[in-house]
């Protein structure tokens, strides 16, 4: 009896040996994450980014330095067309001008020195003008567009600068984007394309809009430490409200082209051989199977795989530790990476 017990653990210590000595000898099992892969809804973007602009805004400039007697607006009021922005003190601007004419002063140089018409002397009113008469000059001006004074640099009795815009109009209830797209992305840009418009001065809020006009030259602008070349574009705004304001940067998105149903793969699934041959390896019953894939669109999510997979296949992330096709592999954690 005791010589078939004897016999039956020498036995049992013969195949524990052989199993032992199997495992350590066999080489390790990779660990892997994967992904399941699946047909998503996938659109072209270009991103840029702009700020926000009035579609009609009209400056008020002069020619000739005027005395303003009775200012009649401030920022931010709301004028109509033709209405009155403030009084000219004729015989103050006749006075000054004649001075100056007097002196050999430009209307120029008498406009930046901000002269009022306390600061003529009283003798150069006898003195020849360039204006004829007090009759020549204007005695009110008038907004040319109905709107929102979004500036204004006149004062009672200040001395308008000729040139240079006195009062802007602005219509804000109608505004648009004027975004810069870099040379690298114009040609996929075309007008009538959706836009997405979104900005930290409104993050809780998204606006729609559409590419209605492409400039037809490129220019330099400054990115960074170097400068880029783009291209402007104006995108029209859907429903701008309250939130919205002139100047406020924003970020913009044009979807270049319509969804379609694809296969998205993580870029760091796919791999390239030697010969060029792009490939994936699949998770399948605990080994790594290598599959050539053919790729197309890289998009912000991923690349676009159009043949090679199918939706449901388990992809294994990051396989550069995988020695070769059919290896053995073990999920790490034992969690798909959906999961």
């Amino acid at each position: 009896m005791k010589k078939y017990v004897i016999l039956l653990i020498s036995t049992a210590l013969v195949i524990a040996c052989v199993f032992t000595g199997a495992n350590l000898f066999a080489p390790p099992v990779t660990e892997v994450t994967i992904y399941t892969a699946q047909v998503s809804e996938v659109e072209n973007t270009v991103k840029c980014s702009g700020k926000i602009e009035e579609t009609n805004k009209k400056d008020v400039v002069l020619d000739t330095p005027v005395v303003a007697s009775e200012v009649k607006v401030a920022v931010g009021d709301t004028v109509t067309e033709g209405q009155p922005l403030f009084y000219v003190d004729q015989q103050a601007t006749f006075t000054l001008l004649s001075y100056s004419s007097s002196m050999g002063l430009s209307q120029e140089v008498l406009g930046s020195l901000g002269t009022s018409s306390s600061s003529v002397p009283s003798s150069s009113k006898q003195q020849s003008s360039t204006v004829e008469s007090v009759d020549d000059i204007p005695g009110v001006v008038k907004a040319p567009i109905s709107g929102t004074v979004t500036s204004l640099s006149v004062s009672q009795s200040g001395l308008t600068t000729p040139g240079t815009a006195v009062v802007t109009i602005s219509d804000l209830e109608s505004l648009q984007v004027k975004v810069s797209i870099n040379e690298s992305k114009i040609g996929d840009v075309a007008v009538g394309q959706p836009v997405s418009i979104t900005g930290t001065a409104f993050k809780d809020h998204t606006y729609t809009g559409t590419i209605q006009k492409i400039f037809p030259s490129a220019r330099q602008q400054l990115s960074g430490a170097a400068y880029e070349t783009v291209v402007d574009a104006i995108v029209s705004i859907d429903g701008a409200d309250e939130h919205l304001k002139p100047n406020y940067n924003v970020e913009a998105s044009i979807t270049t082209s319509q969804l379609s149903q694809s296969i998205l793969v993580p870029y760091e699934a796919v791999r390239q051989d030697e010969e060029g041959n792009e490939y994936v390896y699949i998770y399948s019953m605990a080994q790594a199977h290598r599959v050539d894939v053919t790729t197309g669109r890289e998009l912000t999510d991923g690349v676009e795989i159009t043949s090679g997979l199918k939706a449901g296949d388990k992809i294994i992330l990051n396989p550069d530790d995988i020695t070769g096709h059919g290896v053995r592999v073990k999920l790490a954690n034992g969690v798909d990476a959906d999961a």
